[in-house]
């Protein structure tokens, strides 16, 4: 394995220690100050590394938003149908809320409301997540009649809207269960979505 850059190591560091303090303790407390404490290094090196605060916390949106999207674009590469899609999605969501990514993401959203670069910073994560979304749902449609029937750009945003709400309502609740539910009871709904795309079982084993 390559040796890291100790510059590299340094603010890689500083990155992780970001997300981990926005999943942990909220946007409004997560300060240079706080971000330094959950790293364990001085306040003073996150401005070597970056121009302000708000450099940062976008900085660290892209770097976890980038490692999970690999995650992800490996992870459904070959799913053929909802079924087989359901459960990769839901491995992926837990290890989402294990690494603090969503929590994080969920943070920024809400704190970028009024702060203009934020703003523009998080909404260009967003539609890098909505367009591998509508990627996957065209690739998952195929040719099939529901091609036609599912607009492809706004059923990415919904399934993105979903997938923050859900955390959000979770968050609040604490309640870890309620993606579980919600997983269970969407295996009925991927059924029929592939018989009605005429992935019946035989042909998903053929």
């Amino acid at each position: 394995m390559p040796v890291m850059p100790r510059r590299t190591e340094t603010r890689e560091r500083i990155l992780r220690a970001a997300v981990d303090t926005l999943a942990t303790q909220g946007f409004s407390t997560s300060t240079a100050r706080a971000i330094a404490a959950t790293g364990g290094f001085a306040p003073g090196v996150i401005y070597y590394h970056f121009e302000d605060l708000e450099d940062l916390l976008l900085a660290a949106m892209r770097h976890s938003s980038d490692s999970r999207m690999e995650r992800y674009t490996a992870r459904t590469s070959g799913v053929r149908g909802a079924r087989e899609l359901l459960p990769a999605l839901r491995e992926l969501y837990e290890e989402d809320v294990a690494t603090g990514h969503i929590a994080a993401v969920q943070e920024l959203v809400a704190g970028a409301v009024g702060a203009t670069r934020l703003a523009e910073g998080v909404r260009a994560e967003i539609r890098r997540w909505e367009d591998f979304t509508e990627t996957l749902i065209g690739r998952l449609l195929g040719d099939s009649p529901l091609a036609a029937l599912i607009p492809g750009r706004e059923a990415a945003m919904a399934a993105m809207a979903f997938y923050l709400g859900l955390e959000m309502l979770t968050h609040l609740d604490g309640d870890r269960g309620r993606s579980d539910t919600l997983f269970a009871a969407a295996a009925g709904l991927a059924d029929m979505l592939d018989a009605l795309a005429g992935l019946t079982g035989g042909d998903e084993q053929g």
